[in-house]
């Protein structure tokens, strides 16, 4: 359960445990926060990163002594057999057919969407994500994928006053666990945050999901998330990841409003250029509220037109601010 990967992170960075046995401990790699080290030019390397369960680029410094304990790996390769050993390579190779004129039926998984997908395979032999079926597929690589974010809880036991939230794979949604349903193979989280941290990149729409960082971000820029309760697109320093998190306002209000007709996504409500009335709209091109002169400016409420620039600002242009009911 996610406790014992606190324990396991607490025990390898503050070195607690008893002077008699660190001689026999070994440090696990897989659950060290990456260094990025010095040295020009940098490098692009992967690591582990224990929050989400995957293998993660980032440019790291040239200077690495590869004697010393590091979450550092040359290759995503070499990152899934340390840190992900129950995930085959050929989980991670490109979906391909094949060259050749035969059409045979089979299953791949595709890492990106995370899905096992039906193809037809050519016979050629250089293929190698390739499966029988999509069910052989979804053991092989979907169900290890998803580690333990793939097992439903169960209901014949009792955990007691802990509070633990977990994640449902067939609703992808995490839930809170009554006190007669227990987390089984460390799908349990002590909160909301942890649950969608780990499991969330499994999550389809995330435009659903909390506006959270899922992934080590060891240099934090301007990012936006959909905030599902204020229903508008809102900024957040963070780094890109597999989460509701966007590099740019237009995409996050285009993917995640449009369908609702949000008045930020729509067209400035105003036809002329000229006359003595003063309103404001916002350009989503631009991430700006911006003045136009009209002759009539009436303010509807709920079209791309507003009084003051400052009700402009705080419709289309506000920054995220987490409330402590998010992780409930």
């Amino acid at each position: 359960m996610f406790i014992h990967v606190v324990w396991i992170l607490a025990t390898a960075t503050t070195g607690s445990y008893s002077q008699s046995c660190q001689s026999d401990y070994k440090v696990d790699v897989c659950f060290l926060d990456p260094v990025k080290g010095e040295g020009d030019p940098p490098v692009q390397h992967f690591f582990y990163d224990w929050r989400t369960g995957t293998c993660l680029s980032m440019m790291f410094g040239n200077l690495w002594d590869q004697n010393e304990e590091q979450n550092r790996f040359h290759s995503e390769d070499d990152c899934n057999s340390k840190c992900r050993k129950g995930l085959r390579n050929e989980c991670f190779e490109e979906v391909w057919e094949g060259w050749g004129n035969r059409r045979i039926e089979k299953g791949a998984y595709n890492s990106s969407s995370m899905k096992c997908v039906r193809i037809f395979w050519s016979g050629n032999e250089k293929v190698k994500n390739l499966f029988n079926s999509e069910d052989e597929c979804s053991e092989k690589c979907k169900i290890p994928d998803l580690g333990p974010c793939a097992y439903p809880f169960r209901t014949d036991c009792r955990h007691g006053d802990s509070i633990y939230y977990s994640y449902n794979n067939k609703t992808q949604k995490c839930v809170k666990l009554h006190p007669h349903q227990c987390p089984t193979y460390g799908n349990g989280f002590y909160t909301m945050r942890q649950c969608y941290q780990r499991c969330g990149r499994f999550v389809e729409n995330k435009c659903e999901l909390p506006i959270q960082n899922m992934s080590f971000c060891g240099t934090p820029q301007r990012r936006y998330g959909y905030n599902t309760k204020t229903e508008r697109c809102e900024m957040f320093l963070g780094c890109e990841d597999s989460g509701n998190n966007f590099r740019t306002p237009q995409a996050c209000w285009e993917t995640c409003a449009k369908p609702s007709k949000h008045r930020c996504t729509q067209r400035p409500d105003y036809y002329t250029t000229i006359g003595p009335v003063k309103r404001y709209y916002y350009s989503i091109n631009s991430h700006e509220c911006k003045s136009s002169r009209m002759i009539l400016g009436r303010v509807s409420g709920t079209s791309n037109l507003f009084y003051k620039k400052e009700e402009c600002e705080d419709t289309c242009r506000s920054t995220y601010k987490p409330d402590s009911d998010d992780w409930e």
